[in-house]
């Protein structure tokens, strides 16, 4: 799955810290794709809602670069009595385009039944 940021007024080539700029100032597009997968460890877990930080942004080549990140997630379920705050450290790549910047995001989300179909 695509997910596309806005370079927003920045032109031209960007360093690292304007991409951290750019990409901090649209974290809240980017969230429901990099926590997509929770529902691997349980229906019960959940993100926690603004704890997604980059750790580090690197350059793989001329426009790719690769993203660090973590968040915290949560579960809780009582009838397991189970209750557990976790972090979980992930990366992304993503490359930089005249459209914006374009992250490459596999698609965690568990299907549907009808997907099934």
């Amino acid at each position: 799955m695509l997910v596309t940021l806005s370079r927003g007024s920045e032109v031209g080539t960007l360093s690292v810290k304007q991409l951290r700029k750019v990409i901090v100032n649209q974290l809240s597009e980017l969230v429901p794709a990099l926590t997509s997968g929770l529902s691997f460890y349980s229906e019960n877990a959940r993100y926690t809602e603004g704890s997604l930080e980059i750790v580090e942004i690197n350059c793989i080549s001329s426009n790719e670069y690769s993203m660090s990140y973590r968040y915290q997630w949560s579960i809780f379920n009582a009838c397991l009595d189970l209750s557990s705050d976790e972090y979980i450290n992930d990366s992304v790549t993503f490359s930089v385009t005249e459209k914006g910047l374009l992250f490459e995001v596999i698609d965690n989300s568990r299907p549907s039944t009808a997907d099934e179909l």
